[in-house]
């Protein structure tokens, strides 16, 4: 019963996260309402006049159908109606009314069974429940999200409180009508819990326009696949990645405005890019040696490999052997190998003082820390969460990777639709590398909108100066000028988004609202 309260509030809050974006205001929300709603359950627990244990048992399996089917109330209200807020306030309310009424019926049914109410018992239940907290803390992200997603999640968790309700019936002895519709709800919810990629892919259909073709719940996120004819799109937790129609728009500037303005690049980072599409775009550059690619979901740089769909349209990239793919948080990624550089770099420093006249670059290519460009391909900064990948800690910790004329380029959400937030990412790549001058430009992809980017590079003379690979669907020399030097994009001033202020969170959900919430 404890483990259950506290999964509902993890449920509710982790749903309208994934469905909105907002982490903060969707978790905020579900604690407060839900505790809210416990305070209600607890002073209703004194109008009750019936058999404590009966009242109990019908408690827990009503909590178990509305907490069980909270993930499909939510999701359909998000994806199919204007009035989600609402759903998902009554939803937390109704589930935090029912899990305030356990406690104290629990408390009045031991007294019930001749056990007098006393600091003694109420501690003891109280103590299971916070046990119990700590248990579903564990559970939820370590196993449920992961290995069942949301939704199954859910009716396992409601499941649970009407066996929870079962125990107590048969004990106590009690009406046969409520017996069975103990039954009958443990049946329903066994039912749907089977059924439920059946139902999320159904509401997923409506909700994402074309045909689901793949659908994954993963520990970091909702992979979703659709295609109608020739267009297949990749949906993050809800938000469109790329459209196989226009993606060579975004693909071929993001890599080509960095990789033509380096002397014959020959090391690539990419953070983020799981889809391999990045990837595929760098690969066509004939000096390239080594692409390390870092992104944080095994599971999604694995479909890239797998996925008969994505390969196609990475050209298996992720296959090629000179692609190095490491499954790793991309701050702590920076983070460990900007200390190795810095190291590697001091180390050199010693050498060079000491012996003069020893053998130069002794440490060799394998030893080598930096890269010629580091390209930044996260989605957009809609949680705090995602925060720290675009504050002046982790551009600097990019900037470490770098060699003495690498460079870096970052996509930078819509400079149309989140303009504020596109230009906090400028200020806050030019406050974390100071060297360095930063150049704001923007492509139109008609799946997104006018899409904008920030480079930056300690050799503004070098910028485009190399030369396009053959085969490109969109990008040519002409256009990449005109685009990033000729009509660069226009940037407002905004304070650069640090660790401790995210500030590109607020801003880019304030700029998103407006488009996002009718």
């Amino acid at each position: 019963m404890a483990v259950g309260g506290l999964i509902y509030e993890l449920i509710l809050g982790t749903a309208a996260s994934y469905l909105i974006g907002d982490s903060v205001l969707s978790f905020s929300l579900a604690m407060g309402i839900t505790l809210f709603g416990m305070g209600i359950g607890s002073l209703l627990v004194n109008r009750v006049r019936r058999d404590p244990a009966v009242v109990f048992a019908v408690n827990e399996i009503v909590l178990g159908l509305v907490g069980g089917n909270s993930v499909l109330a939510l999701y359909a209200a998000f994806g199919l109606t204007d009035i989600h807020w609402w759903v998902f306030g009554a939803i937390s309310l109704v589930i935090g009314v029912l899990i305030g009424a356990e406690i104290p019926l629990l408390v009045r049914t031991f007294q019930r069974f001749g056990r007098a109410s006393s600091v003694e018992l109420v501690s003891r239940v109280l103590a299971l429940d916070y046990f119990g907290a700590l248990a579903a803390s564990l559970v939820f992200p370590l196993v449920l999200l992961p290995q069942l997603g949301l939704m199954r999640g859910a009716y396992l968790v409601g499941a649970l409180n009407v066996l929870v309700a079962m125990v107590v019936l048969i004990q106590v002895g009690t009406p046969r009508r409520v017996l069975v519709a103990g039954v009958a709800a443990a049946v329903a919810l066994t039912g749907l819990f089977l059924g439920a990629d059946r139902l999320e892919r159904g509401i997923d259909a409506r909700t994402y326009g074309d045909p689901v073709v793949y659908y994954e719940q993963t520990a970091y996120q909702r992979i979703v696949l659709t295609q109608y004819r020739q267009d297949l799109r990749l949906y993050l937790n809800g938000q469109l990645q790329f459209s196989s129609l226009d993606e060579a728009r975004y693909h071929e500037t993001f890599s080509a405005s960095a990789m033509t303005s380096v002397e014959e690049p020959a090391r690539v980072l990419i953070l983020g890019g799981g889809d391999g599409l990045l990837a595929r775009e760098v690969l066509r550059y004939p000096g390239l040696e080594r692409l390390t690619l870092v992104d944080i979901d095994p599971r999604m740089t694995a479909l890239s490999r797998t996925n008969r769909l994505l390969r196609e349209s990475n050209g298996d990239a992720l296959s090629d052997p000179r692609v190095e793919v490491v499954n790793q948080d991309a701050f702590a990624f920076t983070s460990e190998a900007g200390r190795r550089a810095q190291e590697a770099r001091g180390a050199r420093d010693a050498r060079g003082v000491e012996g003069a006249g020893g053998s130069q670059g002794g440490e060799g290519e394998a030893g080598r820390q930096d890269y010629d460009v580091v390209l930044i391909d996260l989605v957009d900064p809609s949680n705090e969460r995602l925060a720290k990948l675009y504050s002046v800690e982790f551009y600097r910790q990019v900037e470490q990777l770098l060699s003495d004329d690498g460079v870096m380029v970052t996509q930078a959400t819509s400079s149309f639709f989140s303009p504020r937030a596109f230009s906090t990412v400028d200020s806050t790549v030019a406050a974390a590398q100071p060297g360095r001058t930063t150049y704001p430009f923007s492509i139109n992809v008609p799946s997104f909108g006018e899409w904008g980017f920030v480079l930056s590079t300690r050799r503004p003379d070098l910028l485009l100066t190399g030369a396009l690979p053959r085969g490109l669907a969109y990008q040519d020399p002409e256009l990449l000028r005109f685009i990033l030097l000729d009509h660069p994009a226009v940037t407002m001033s905004m304070p650069a988004s640090t660790l401790l202020h995210p500030r590109i969170v607020e801003v880019y959900n304030e700029d998103m609202r407006q488009w996002r919430y009718t």
